[in-house]
């Protein structure tokens, strides 16, 4: 029937995600995509407009995974116990596939130079919103801090998490990622 999409839209999103987690924006291609999904060419373009439309559907699917899984993993346990949670979630995250796949908000971010506004917008927007989900965790611990303390923690606390994805990606292991940030658990999170 004509105009009738001839595939499973969330199993494409899906799959575009993965090229694009291993690939990157800049690096993967239409060929890419049509060749993992099994969908010609012609069909995406025609389905999505181009590759950036389809990078973003499948971006804003990855934030919302993401974003719910640091929500589930903070609220877990006092706030120390939810901000061990946390950063484990990141780590295996980031250090899971053979090779490691690293982390997509990173390593987008690190392509937001050259890339277009939406997509600038769609990094700054998790980032923004896991500074939030982080800032809420702090402002409701017991030693609770004012809201600007909590939003100012979150904000260090968010960039610590970007230093973990460079050091992954530097080749530091699962093990050495987890250890970095016990340290930092106790030098700046353990007195929330």
């Amino acid at each position: 029937m004509v105009g009738m999409r001839q595939f499973d839209e969330d199993e494409v999103i899906a799959t575009a995600l993965d090229v694009f987690w291993r690939k990157g924006l800049h690096d993967a291609t239409m060929q890419d995509l049509a060749a993992a999904t099994g969908v010609q060419r012609g069909s995406l373009y025609n389905a999505y407009g181009d590759k950036e439309a389809i990078f973003l559907r499948a971006f804003d699917r990855y934030a919302e995974e993401f974003l719910d899984a640091a929500g589930t993993a903070l609220a877990q346990g006092d706030a120390a116990a939810g901000f061990r949670n946390f950063f484990d979630m990141i780590i295996v995250n980031m250090t899971d596939g053979s090779p490691p796949r690293g982390c997509l908000t990173t390593r987008t971010a690190l392509d937001a130079a050259i890339s277009s506004t939406d997509v600038r917008q769609r990094v700054q927007g998790v980032l923004n919103r896991l500074e939030q989900l982080i800032g809420k965790a702090l402002s409701t611990a017991p030693n609770k801090r004012s809201a600007a303390d909590a939003n100012r923690l979150a904000r260090v606390i968010v960039t610590f998490t970007r230093g973990l994805a460079v050091m992954e990606r530097a080749g530091y292991s699962r093990k050495q990622l987890k250890e970095t940030a016990a340290t930092f658990i106790d030098a700046v999170v353990d007195d929330v």
